[in-house]
């Protein structure tokens, strides 16, 4: 009988410890992602498809997170890691990765270089969490072709993060679009805040306006 509650506790305390362990990585989300630019969108001063293309993820929970263990992968079946994070972030900050890091993550860990390889004919954006020989998905978003045109990102609604968004200022949907369009401006490294006026925001204001966020995370490839 003593064995018996003995068990119970050990196998209660492993329950518990596996319920905050997944609590831990569900903080963890993709926020936006951009799978078709049209601009330089890295702030290098060049503008290439592959290398401007971007996956922002947000801690949405109230403590810091070691996102060491946190991978990206795109497409369906058994994952592709295409970039892996380091360092911590804090409650409420965001991470982006942009396709020039990601092909530098991939070449120095041994992988196929593609980049983030965000398929513009529709796609499937996915974050892992590695932890103890398990590999878990924490968070996923599927997108369609009228999602990845030309400087449409797509991204959790501002005050709403359990619905999304096409963010399309840049490129209006007049058409039917899933999610549908809401005319604001794509946010790579800051908030989902609503800008729509893209003759006074011009993409060299948007461009100064992130640059510091943008050089934090070319710093964090060279590092």
């Amino acid at each position: 009988m003593r064995i018996s509650i003995f068990l119970f506790s050990v196998l209660t305390i492993l329950s518990t410890l596996t319920i905050a362990c997944a609590g831990i990585s569900a903080q963890v989300v993709i926020n936006e992602f951009m799978a078709d630019p049209a601009r330089d969108w890295d702030g290098d001063g060049q503008y290439n498809y592959r290398d401007d293309e971007w996956v922002e993820i947000l801690n949405l929970g109230e403590s810091v997170v070691d996102l060491f263990g946190y991978r990206i992968s795109d497409g369906e079946g058994d994952p592709v890691w295409r970039y892996g994070f380091s360092g911590l972030l804090g409650p409420g900050e965001m991470r982006i990765v942009f396709g020039s890091e990601s092909e530098a993550w991939e070449e120095s860990n041994s992988c196929p270089v593609y980049g983030l390889s965000l398929n513009n004919s529709g796609d499937r954006v996915s974050l892992y969490y590695l932890n103890a020989g398990e590999t878990l998905l924490v968070d996923a978003f599927s997108y369609e072709a009228k999602a990845a045109e030309d400087d449409r990102s797509v991204g959790r609604n501002p005050g709403a993060v359990d619905t999304w968004s096409l963010f399309d200022a840049f490129n209006p949907c007049s058409g039917s679009c899933v999610p549908s369009g809401n005319g604001c401006i794509p946010t790579p490294g800051s908030r989902n805040d609503c800008t729509t006026d893209v003759g006074v925001t011009s993409w060299g204001s948007i461009k100064s306006k992130y640059r510091g966020v943008i050089r934090g995370s070319l710093g964090n490839r060279n590092k």
